[in-house]
């Protein structure tokens, strides 16, 4: 495994996509600077396809966890889920959405 390298790169307070290359080391930066997020990785098939069947089940999952902070990891695969997160976003609960 690969040394975890610095990255210079402030996180927002409010909710934002994280763009990179692929093996970057996007998901595995989000898991060490959030260790308590609800993360959701859409690149498993099983939780794809909850997710594309039925959308409005990351409503309920948002409102049922008890974290402030949901990784929606993979997101370009279920573009679906943007307006359930743009409609929690405008609730301004205090959630923060990392895609």
């Amino acid at each position: 495994m690969e040394k975890l390298r610095r990255r210079y790169f402030k996180p927002s307070e409010q909710s934002y996509f994280l763009f990179g290359p692929r093996g970057s080391g996007k998901s595995t930066w989000l898991k060490t600077q959030y260790p308590n997020a609800l993360i959701i990785d859409l690149l498993k098939p099983e939780i794809l396809r909850q997710y594309q069947a039925k959308p409005e089940r990351l409503e309920a999952l948002v409102r049922a966890n008890q974290s402030k902070i949901i990784i929606l990891d993979e997101i370009q695969k279920a573009p679906e889920l943007l307006s359930v997160v743009h409609s929690l976003i405008e609730e301004q609960q205090g959630w923060q959405f990392i895609l």
